[in-house]
């Protein structure tokens, strides 16, 4: 009998050294693994157990975390690619784009997972480093991303923005980041008396911009008005641990707030489990209007009501009272959020089951299929 052999898939990836998530980027790889011999490509290693998929060859091309580091990595996966010769390319990150002016005829898939103007200085600038930036901004990535064989944006913001930029409809599929198992209902069988204080939850990069004083200071209101709160946040790096345990300390909430540093995701769900809402909270910034967060899916997964910042990438998915609250990205509108789901406490059981119900469309096992069914037109073209 003819052995048959496995179509050949190379995945670039351009990851940051502090990059705090990984595991829609890892759902992806671990799938085409399944049906593809996977050769995966970055430009340092990924040490991360959500990145130890079986039967993947990971290799490290030199790069650096400098501009001038970018492109010599771009240009290192260029000549790797082509000198692999595969049957299908996947960029697996929004910066990997420029690579389709590099490729040829080989087919290539885009995902398309961050808006590109988030890497455009928003300080003021000469003339002639903002038409720099500019020609960057259109040629690297809007041009590449009309040159893409395949377009794969994570949520509704990001597809309509690229048909606008001139993006073909037939080459970009809409298709969400997905939550695995691992999360499902992992909330709803916790447990609660109805006085216990009320478990909120907080993942993912602890900063300024992504409201870390904002949730600190929303506390100390929340507490001071009589509410029965206690907050996890998961994810601070060493320096954000200091600084929020010593604020923490400073408005009085030091026992209300427990802090964690960077975990795998794979130990996410065992903190939500715990939760009786998850917060999702960003500074309005352009960028941000464009990427949902992966929290926000998870929250909902795991059968999470989402308090969410007013900002559409999260007003796309909450339903404000019905799935979750929408709070203005202030400490007192946060707080006032936190004080309605305390006296609404007695309505978490039936929060909690319409947070779950409204998460069918985000489960990775939903959109595993079509995020290989597109790939297989790919490579049969």
């Amino acid at each position: 009998m003819t052995e048959v052999t496995m179509k050949h898939c190379v995945v670039i990836t351009r990851f940051a050294r502090t990059q705090p998530g990984f595991l829609d980027f890892a759902y992806r790889i671990a799938a085409l693994a399944k049906h593809y011999r996977v050769s995966l490509v970055s430009d340092h290693p990924l040490n991360v157990s959500e990145m130890a998929i079986a039967g993947v060859q990971h290799h490290v091309l030199a790069g650096g975390e400098s501009q001038l580091g970018w492109f010599r990595y771009l240009w290192n996966a260029a000549r790797f690619v082509r000198k692999q010769r595969p049957d299908c390319v996947v960029l697996l990150h929004t910066l990997a784009a420029p690579l389709t002016h590099m490729l040829g005829k080989i087919p290539t898939a885009l995902y398309w997972n961050e808006h590109a103007i988030r890497l455009k200085s928003t300080a003021p600038t000469g003339l002639v480093k903002r038409l720099y930036q500019d020609w960057r901004h259109r040629t690297l990535f809007i041009d590449a991303a009309r040159r893409a064989d395949l377009l794969m944006p994570i949520g509704e913001a990001h597809y309509a923005d690229l048909i606008a930029q001139g993006c073909r409809p037939e080459r970009t599929r809409l298709i969400y980041m997905g939550v695995d198992e691992r999360f499902r209902g992992v909330s709803l069988a916790r447990s609660r008396q109805q006085d216990d204080p009320l478990e909120l939850i907080y993942t993912g990069t602890v900063q300024k911009a992504r409201g870390r004083d904002v949730m600190l200071e929303a506390m100390a209101m929340a507490v001071k008005a009589g509410v029965k709160v206690h907050l996890t946040m998961v994810g601070a790096s060493p320096e954000e641990l200091e600084y929020c345990n010593a604020y923490a300390r400073q408005l009085g909430v030091g026992d209300a707030v427990t802090m964690h540093g960077r975990v795998s995701g794979h130990e996410i769900p065992a903190f939500i489990a715990q939760a009786d809402a998850g917060i999702c909270i960003w500074e309005d910034q352009p960028w941000w209007r464009f990427n949902p967060p992966t929290k926000l899916f998870e929250y909902l997964v795991a059968g999470l009501p989402v308090l969410a910042s007013n900002i559409c990438t999260h007003t796309e998915y909450i339903r404000h009272g019905h799935n979750g609250l929408i709070f203005e990205y202030d400490s007192n509108s946060l707080a006032q959020a936190i004080q309605v789901l305390w006296e609404r406490r007695a309505e978490l059981a039936a929060f909690k089951q319409r947070a779950f119900a409204s998460s069918t469309p985000y489960l990775w096992e939903n959109i595993e299929p079509v995020f290989l069914q597109t790939i297989e037109k790919l490579t049969c073209k």
